[in-house]
């Protein structure tokens, strides 16, 4: 499963600014894919192919940090939506091998 970007990443990417990515997607430019009902993600192939396309922006002030220093809070939110199956798998597990350890 590949790593979906962020709005930062995109705009990192890009050389724009985040209110310009999610304007791209309004345009229907730029295919984004919510999490959760809320959190853009999206498919790095096609900010690629758009890349070429898209001018960026001389100067960007705001877009100064690195692309993988995303907060410990986002990450976790990445990590939970990978890896939910498991987790739930694990947790079901843990209860079922308790339930068994107590009924003996």
């Amino acid at each position: 499963m590949e790593k979906l970007w962020t709005t930062t990443e995109v705009a990192h990417c890009l050389g724009i600014r985040e209110t310009d990515v999610e304007q791209l997607v309004k345009e229907g430019k730029l295919t984004g894919y919510k999490l959760g009902g809320q959190f853009l993600r999206f498919r790095p192939d096609q900010v690629e192919a758009l890349k070429a396309t898209v001018k960026p922006i001389e100067q960007l002030d705001e877009i100064e940090a690195p692309v993988s220093k995303d907060s410990a809070f986002t990450q976790c939110l990445d990590f939970v939506y990978y890896y939910d199956f498991y987790l739930v798998s694990a947790v079901l597990l843990a209860a079922m091998v308790s339930y068994l350890i107590a009924t003996r």
